[in-house]
């Protein structure tokens, strides 16, 4: 009999969707919960008057936000009630749920575990509920937390495993993410550098609505401008089509990111600012270059991408596919 899980997860970038199919593929039975699955309604007149005199004497938008958010647990818990008991509930992001959906989602399951893919101190109010899961995973190894209150575990991301179709090499350079002024200069220094390299270098930096001022200067350089995030099976296609990967660390946290497994899938080259992936027993100097903030070699750069690919032992690589982290997640061989 195939086991129950009940995946628990934020929209982002329509990762969930790859989780899901990976699940299923393994032999999973999935259901899925997504934040923001709900269509808010105000549930009377009173409510709606209240938030426009709100908006219109203090400017406070809290209060529909609140309102939505209080409507959201309402719908998603009477959701998750319906349901008959699972084998396992996974977490992703728990901080985009209420406590009472959690709560209600560990009554609802033999055994439940969040996995936390930012850093913690981004969001504290996280804290409050690492106490309500069975485990709770980290991949940032500063989040490790062990006391009388509270626990963290480490675990590191991973590269999906499903059967999929390959895909061709359209582009020599591959580079996908935020905005952040602090990284700007750096950023395209790199892009510079890639430019007088190769031909085929594509960065693409998406912007929020009040960063578009700072487009012009990127678009200028060829670096490819957008307002909304890829969904994520389109980003892996570009992985797939890139031979040479960046990425770039999120100050917040030092956890690898995804790219880095998806270098070690596709057996890609990566250029990355995280210095803890030497760590790791993957580790090629011939496939992994680590820069450096505080200068930037071209020389040292060049040499790096004419060297050869080193291939890394197909179990080692099997260690950070999802087949494997699942299995870590759920305690289960």
């Amino acid at each position: 009999m195939k086991k129950r899980i009940l995946l628990l997860v934020p929209n982002d970038y329509k990762l969930y969707s790859l989780i899901e199919r990976n699940l299923l593929e393994i032999g999973f039975e999935v259901t899925v919960i997504l934040h923001d699955s709900i269509k808010f309604r105000y549930k009377n007149i009173f409510q709606r008057v209240l938030n426009t005199f709100k908006k219109l004497t203090d400017g406070n938008n809290q209060y529909k936000r609140k309102l939505t958010y209080e409507y959201t647990a309402e719908k998603l818990l009477n959701r998750i009630d319906a349901f008959d008991l699972f084998d396992y509930c996974l977490v992703l992001r728990a901080d985009f749920f209420h406590k009472k959906v959690l709560l209600a989602a560990k009554n609802k399951a033999k055994y439940m575990v969040s996995y936390h893919y930012d850093g913690l101190r981004r969001n504290p109010e996280i804290f409050k509920l690492i106490p309500i899961f069975d485990k709770f995973y980290v991949f940032d190894e500063d989040d490790i937390i062990s006391n009388n209150e509270l626990q963290t575990h480490l675990l590191h991301n991973f590269y999906f495993d499903f059967a999929q179709e390959t895909n061709s090499i359209n582009y020599d350079a591959y580079f996908l993410g935020f905005y952040h002024q602090s990284r700007e200069h750096f950023l395209l220094n790199l892009f510079d550098i890639l430019t007088k390299i190769y031909k085929k270098v594509k960065f693409q930096i998406v912007f929020k609505s009040d960063q578009l001022e700072n487009v012009d200067l990127y678009m200028e350089r060829g670096v490819e401008c957008l307002t909304e995030v890829i969904p994520f099976e389109d980003y892996l296609k570009f992985i797939e089509q890139t031979k040479v990967i960046v990425d770039f660390l999120i100050g917040d946290h030092n956890g690898l990111s995804f790219r880095i497994f998806e270098g070690l899938k596709y057996e890609k080259k990566v250029i990355t600012t995280n210095t803890n992936v030497v760590k790791y027993d993957f580790y090629h100097p011939n496939n992994f270059y680590v820069l450096d903030y505080s200068s930037m070699n071209e020389a040292d750069i060049i040499t790096f991408l004419k060297t050869p690919y080193v291939a890394v032992e197909l179990e080692i690589r099997k260690k950070y596919s999802f087949s494997s982290w699942i299995s870590q997640i759920l305690d289960v061989d």
